[in-house]
């Protein structure tokens, strides 16, 4: 599946070497649903035996499937690249409304089933003052249906083609993920994971990260992976000691741990980058990381390195040395993301990033540019 459209759509990224798309086809497993937003008043965490007051939000939540295969789907979908969710939701109202929103940003719904006796996915999302905050996801929906042979026969209908990622999402069995990436790694697919905190030692006993060749996890799921306890607090020492647990697995690991506000932490081939986040009016941080590891998913496939060839050092602001990366490209889809009060942003797309970089006076290099569509002089102003 190689692409020969040069992408000049103005809402798309173009490859970044101007020739085609580095993989062209993506197929995910993970949750697919939807869930409501409560702002709470009160810093101070959620005790065991206490109820709260909170504020019943507008904001439209996802799940995490639909939030990251939706930005590669929007990003590059006009040029040539395709998305193949598999899944399953309920016979519901929700569930037909995923079903169209899906269809809607031009993925395929084809793997996507409809089940009779439960009801889709759905989280309850929690947020405090300072915009921290969590989830609490059902356990008994349609999402918890999906198993290894559902993955065993939408791969049967998608028959191996160059230039394949395949990624494994929480929000579904880690049977059926581990399936995925089994068979993504024999197909000769590049396999992407993300695993809950709770679910970190089973995954890894069950073979998950070995299958993995980029796993991207925030920092209480690298803490569980690296075995550290709560009184650990660097986040540096953090992503240094779940990326060292990774390599011993699998040597040749990518790792992206994000930090919250403090940015996010990048390995590759022993070295490690951390890039600060961009500072922006946040109105939600909910589905940041999945933003961001959707952006990175983008920028590889558009043939920009992982990485950045030298690190920042300590103190740096983003965007003050050219951006040129894909984990770069990640940040900056996360902070437009945290602009928007649902946790898809539903505007996202190559000119708003492009506009996006420009107002927060961005350096950009030329292929970040080239893949933005970003001219030196532009009559729109982007």
């Amino acid at each position: 599946m190689r692409n020969t459209n040069t992408n000049t759509h103005a809402n798309t990224l173009r490859p970044a070497d101007g020739a085609d798309y580095r993989y062209t086809r993506l197929i995910g497993t993970g949750g697919i649903g939807s869930g409501m937003l409560f702002q709470l008043t009160d810093e101070h965490t959620l005790g065991r035996n206490e109820s709260r007051l909170g504020v019943l939000t507008d904001s439209r939540d996802y799940c995490k499937l639909h939030i990251i295969c939706h930005y590669p789907a929007v990003l590059l979908g006009r040029g040539g690249f395709a998305v193949y969710p598999i899944g399953k939701v309920g016979k519901d109202a929700e569930g037909f409304a995923l079903l169209a929103q899906l269809e809607d940003t031009g993925m395929s719904i084809a793997h996507v089933e409809i089940a009779e006796a439960v009801r889709t996915l759905f989280s309850v999302c929690f947020q405090y003052p300072d915009l921290s905050g969590g989830n609490l996801t059902t356990a008994n929906s349609a999402s918890g249906l999906v198993a290894a042979l559902d993955i065993e026969r939408a791969l049967q209908e998608l028959p191996p083609g160059a230039g394949e990622l395949v990624l494994a999402a929480p929000e579904v069995p880690i049977e059926a993920r581990i399936a995925l990436l089994a068979e993504g790694r024999a197909r000769g697919s590049f396999t992407v994971a993300s695993v809950l905190a709770a679910e970190a030692e089973t995954f890894g006993r069950l073979g998950g990260y070995r299958l993995t060749d980029l796993l991207a996890v925030n920092r209480e799921e690298a803490r569980r992976i690296a075995g550290l306890d709560e009184a650990c607090a660097d986040g540096g020492v953090i992503a240094e000691r779940c990326y060292n647990a990774l390599k011993a697995e699998q040597p040749e690991i990518r790792l992206i741990m994000t930090d919250g506000a403090d940015g996010c932490y990048s390995y590759e081939a022993g070295r490690c980058i951390h890039t600060p986040s961009l500072r922006v009016e946040a109105v939600s941080t909910a589905g940041a990381g999945d933003a961001l590891l959707g952006g990175v998913i983008s920028g590889l496939c558009c043939g920009l390195p992982f990485m950045k060839e030298q690190s920042l050092g300590p103190g740096a602001v983003f965007g003050e040395t050219p951006l040129s990366s894909a984990v770069e490209l990640g940040v900056l889809l996360a902070a437009l993301s945290v602009t928007s009060p649902h946790s898809i942003h539903p505007d996202a797309d190559a000119r708003l990033l492009g506009s996006f970089a420009n107002e927060n006076g961005l350096a950009l290099n030329d292929a970040f540019r080239s893949m933005l569509q970003i001219k030196e002089e532009s009559e729109d102003g982007v």
